[in-house]
């Protein structure tokens, strides 16, 4: 279960999602991904796809034994634009004639 900060709970460990966007996935970026505790900047590596899951060690719950924390997993939701300018359509359109 979601609950309002965006994230859901199994064991130790939280889940989200955070949508980038289709050039972030090819070229890679570095984002900014909330936490329980603030926000932490997250490296999404270049290819990276539609529901690959990256992980932040040590951003989950506090362990019930009091030593370390889960980790926060996000899975990455590619945008995929529906309307793209002329400009932008002749530039997918030459990554289409280079084999892209």
């Amino acid at each position: 279960v979601q609950n309002k900060a965006g994230f859901e709970r199994e064991g130790d460990d939280l889940y989200t999602t955070q949508e980038i966007s289709i050039t972030q996935a090819l070229l890679g970026d570095e984002i900014e991904i909330s936490t329980l505790e603030g926000s932490v900047e997250l490296n999404v590596p270049q290819g990276s796809e539609h529901g690959d899951n990256l992980k932040i060690k040590g951003e989950g719950i506090p362990k019930f034994s009091g030593f370390g924390r889960g980790n926060l997993y996000v899975e990455l939701k590619v945008n995929v634009p529906n309307n793209l300018t002329s400009e932008q359509k002749q530039l997918v359109e030459k990554l289409r004639k280079k084999g892209l």
